[in-house]
């Protein structure tokens, strides 16, 4: 679950011929500048359990929501990061620019864990001893009672996707838009930093380029020990690109890319355009990759695709009845002109 505000942020324009489930007023106006009273502008990732919704949002607050009676609260303030492991969903709590806590918000009796960041933050990662830390300058392992901090060999920034310990190695992703982003590959063991792509003629050619890939998404490949899933995607103007890929050491291939049927005079729907999508998350059966309106959606192996399940307003937001392990929730709206206005959907998995 490694969705960031940066990513929520980056205004995407989308595939000509998309149905929006347009939102408007009692007038029947368009929508602008949605804000939740706790959530913010936008909801950033979230875990839903057979009783609760936890969602973070760009306020850094994290609401639990009663999934039967809608009723909220706020669960947590000036959150930077979430981390579902088991029944325990670690949050990473600012204190101040120096220090926080790591807490479990579904057990209030786990004692907090005090952390000194030695740069700034980044990302919760999951390891088989509890949640670990990256900030830009270290990363942090835990141990019974402190942190074993690791020196990076050089500064990372912020704003990332980061993957789970992977054999002693992290994999942190960016979304930069249009600026891309890519993929780098930390050794915890001696704190080197390296680029993972596939070279190709160009700075934009072959797989997961850093100047032209934005990655949306790492997740276990829980099908192939070692190694890691990214999901890279870009709509801007009319350039469309979404692709998985398997990451395994340095070896790189295409799992799903899905092509945009193409359209005669179609500046979009041209050869070499593949459907585009905001994130990708782990199931528990494989994965999900969520854009606008439609969805792929790996089980066990299989990939499929569907349209995202009519939305109904609840509790203050806009969200999906439950739908096969999932919930589908609208989360940053309204941006666009008066007749199209695109939204974000991101999708929570249910668990235990």
């Amino acid at each position: 679950m490694r969705s960031t505000l940066l990513a929520l942020l980056i205004v995407l324009t989308l595939a000509e011929g998309t149905a929006a489930q347009i939102r408007t007023d009692a007038e029947g106006r368009p929508i602008r500048d949605r804000t939740d009273p706790d959530l913010g502008g936008a909801v950033v990732e979230g875990i839903a359990t057979s009783d609760s919704l936890w969602l973070r949002g760009a306020s850094k607050q994290v609401v639990r929501f009663n999934r039967q009676t809608g009723e909220r609260s706020v669960a947590a303030l000036q959150v930077l990061d979430i981390l579902a492991d088991g029944p325990h969903l670690w949050a990473l709590v600012g204190l101040d620019a120096n220090q926080g806590v790591v807490r479990d918000l579904r057990d209030p009796d786990q004692p907090e864990r005090r952390i000194y960041f030695e740069g700034s933050p980044v990302a919760l990662f999951a390891t088989n001893d509890g949640p670990g830390v990256l900030t830009t300058e270290k990363v942090l392992l835990p141990l019974a009672d402190k942190w074993d901090r690791r020196p990076l060999a050089a500064s990372v920034e912020p704003y990332a996707q980061v993957s789970a310990l992977t054999d002693g190695m992290l994999f942190v992703g960016y979304n930069k838009g249009e600026w891309g982003g890519g993929l780098r590959r930390i050794d915890v063991s001696t704190g080197t930093i390296s680029f993972v792509r596939e070279a190709g003629a160009n700075s934009c050619g072959g797989l997961i380029s850093p100047d032209c890939t934005p990655v949306v998404g790492i997740i276990t490949d829980t099908s192939t020990q070692g190694c890691i899933l990214v999901g890279a995607s870009l709509a801007h103007l009319s350039g469309r690109y979404g692709e998985v890929m398997r990451v395994c050491e340095d070896q790189i291939s295409s799992v799903f890319a899905d092509p945009l049927p193409i359209k005669p005079g179609s500046i979009v729907n041209r050869a070499g355009q593949t459907w585009p999508f905001n994130s990708l998350i782990a199931t528990d059966d494989g994965w999900i990759a969520v854009g606008q309106n439609r969805f792929a959606r790996s089980r066990n192996g299989t990939i499929t695709t569907g349209d995202v399940p009519i939305l109904r307003a609840w509790a203050g937001l806009q969200v999906s009845d439950p739908d096969d392990g999932l919930i589908f929730i609208e989360a940053a709206c309204c941006w666009g002109s008066d007749t199209f206005v695109p939204y974000q959907m991101i999708a929570v998995p249910i668990g235990l």
